[in-house]
C-alpha cells in the first residue's frame, strides 16, 4: 500500500513537461524571497511611520491599480505574446517592488511599490497561460497545485526569520529580505525566460496583432472581453467558476498572507508579539502545504467540484473561529489558523484548477482578464469598506472574508459538469 501511494504521488508530480515544467522548476526562486519579504512588509511599513489607516489606503490603491491593469491585460498579453509579457511584467511586478520598498521613507514610495506590484495582473495572466496553454487538463491541475505548494513551502521557515526579527528588529531584517528578493527574482526571471517557449495560441494571436499600431490596440482592447462574455453565456459551469474565482481572489487579497492586514491581525486583534506571530505564520503555511501535497492530489479532475465545496466549508469554519476566539488565547489561535490554512490550501488549488479546466479555449486570456477585472472592481469596494471598519474593530476583516467564502460555497453547490456543446 505504501509503494502504491508513493507511486501515485510520484506519477502526480512527474507528469509535467515543457513550459509547465520550466515554470515549476524556477518558481522557488520567486516563492521563497517573496514569502519572506511580504510576511513582514506591513510591520516594516508601520515601523517607518505608516498607520493602520495608511495601510488600508495602500490596499485600496492597490485594488484600483489592479483594476486598471486588469482592463488592458488580455489585449496586451495577446499582442506581446505570453512569454514576452511574462518577462517584462514579472520584472516590473516582482523584482522592482522590493527595491522601491528598500528606499521607502514615506507613504508615496510605498504607494509606488504597491502600484508596481499590482501590474502582476498582466504578468499572472501571461504566466498562467505560458504555463498551461499547451498542457492537458490533468497537467493543468497538477501545475497549479505544485505552483501553490512551492509558494507556501517557504512559510515553514518564517519562525527562523522571526528569530532575526526579534534580535535585530523588523526594519534591519526586512531590509536584508528586500535586497535578497530583488537579486534572486531578477536572476530567476532572466534564466527562466531563456528556457520558455511561446505557446501555439500565443503565436497565433501575436501574429494577428503584428503590424498594428496603438490606435488599433485600443480599438480592439474590448474584443477579448466580448469574446469571453459570449463564451461564458454559452457555458454555465465556466461562468460559475469565474464568479467563484472573483470572490476567492477578493478574499485572498483581503484576508490571506497576501494582505497587509494579515500579520497586524495577529498583533492587533489576537494580542501576539512578533515571535508568536511568526509561529502562527508557520502554522498557516504548514497547513496550506499539507493540504496541497496530501489532500489536493486525492481530488484530481474527477473530484474537482466536490473539492471546491469541501475546501470552502473548511475555510469558512477557520475564518469564523478567528472572529470569535478571545485575544491572547494562543492555543485556540493556532487551531483556528490551522483550520483556515487547510481550507485555503485546498481552495486555492481547486479554484485555480477549476478555472483552467472549465475555461480552456482560445478565449482563455479574455476570461482570465475578465475575472481579474471584476475581482479588482469588487476588491476596491470590499477593501475600502474594510479600511474604514478595521480601525474600529479588526474582527471586521474576517467577518467580510467569511461572507465571501460563504458565497463561494453557494456558487460551488450550483456547478454541474458542462456538456460538449457548452465547452466550445
Amino acid at each position: 500500500m505504501k509503494k502504491g501511494f508513493l507511486k501515485r504521488i510520484g506519477g502526480y508530480f512527474g507528469c509535467l513537461k515543457g513550459n509547465d515544467r520550466v515554470c515549476i522548476v524556477f518558481h522557488p526562486l520567486w516563492g521563497v524571497p517573496y514569502t519572506f519579504y511580504t510576511y513582514y512588509i506591513s510591520l516594516y511599513l508601520k515601523e517607518i511611520g505608516l498607520t493602520d489607516t495608511a495601510l488600508g489606503r495602500l490596499m485600496v490603491a492597490g485594488t484600483v491599480a489592479s483594476f486598471l491593469f486588469s482592463f488592458i491585460s488580455a489585449p496586451l498579453v495577446d499582442r506581446m505574446g505570453r512569454k514576452r509579457a511574462t518577462f517584462v511584467f514579472d520584472l516590473l511586478s516582482s523584482a522592482l517592488p522590493p527595491l522601491v520598498y528598500l528606499f521607502s521613507k514615506n507613504f508615496f514610495f510605498s504607494l509606488l511599490a504597491v502600484i508596481l506590484f499590482n501590474s502582476n495582473k498582466i504578468m499572472s495572466i501571461a504566466y498562467y497561460l505560458v504555463m498551461i496553454e499547451d498542457s492537458d487538463e490533468e497537467s493543468r491541475i497538477v501545475a497549479f497545485n505544485l505552483f501553490n505548494i512551492i509558494t507556501v513551502a517557504a512559510g515553514l521557515l518564517i519562525p527562523i526569520a522571526g528569530i532575526f526579527v526579534d534580535k535585530y528588529g523588523v526594519v534591519a531584517t526586512e531590509r536584508v529580505f528586500l535586497i535578497v528578493s530583488f537579486l534572486m527574482m531578477t536572476a530567476m526571471i532572466l534564466f527562466r525566460n531563456m528556457l520558455l517557449k511561446e505557446t501555439a495560441i500565443g503565436e497565433k494571436l501575436r501574429g494577428a496583432s503584428a503590424g498594428k499600431g496603438l490606435g488599433a490596440f485600443f480599438r480592439e482592447a474590448y474584443k477579448p472581453y466580448g469574446d469571453a462574455m459570449a463564451f461564458l453565456r454559452r457555458n454555465r459551469a465556466a461562468l460559475l467558476f469565474v464568479l467563484i474565482n472573483i470572490l476567492f481572489y477578493v478574499y485572498m487579497n483581503l484576508g490571506s498572507n497576501y494582505s497587509l492586514y494579515f500579520v497586524p491581525y495577529f498583533t492587533d486583534r489576537l494580542g501576539m508579539d512578533a515571535m508568536q506571530s511568526s509561529v502562527l505564520g508557520s502554522v498557516y503555511y504548514g497547513g496550506m502545504l499539507f493540504a496541497m501535497i496530501l489532500i489536493n492530489p486525492l481530488f484530481g479532475r474527477r473530484g474537482l467540484i466536490f473539492g471546491v465545496r469541501m475546501s470552502a466549508l473548511v475555510t469558512l469554519l477557520g475564518l469564523i473561529a478567528l472572529v470569535v476566539i478571545p485575544a491572547k488565547a494562543y492555543a485556540l489561535a493556532i487551531a483556528a489558523t490551522l483550520i483556515m490554512a487547510l481550507g485555503y490550501g485546498m481552495l486555492k488549488s481547486e479554484v485555480d484548477g477549476g478555472l483552467a479546466v472549465y475555461t480552456g479555449s482560445e478565449y482563455q486570456s479574455g476570461v482570465y482578464a475578465l475575472a481579474n477585472l471584476f475581482s479588482s472592481g469588487l476588491g476596491i469596494v470590499v477593501t475600502a469598506l474594510c479600511a474604514v471598519l478595521y480601525p474600529h474593530s479588526p474582527r471586521w476583516l474576517y467577518i467580510l472574508c467569511s461572507t465571501l467564502v460563504f458565497l463561494i460555497l453557494l456558487g460551488a453547490c450550483l456547478v454541474k459538469e458542462p456538456n460538449q456543446a457548452e465547452r466550445k
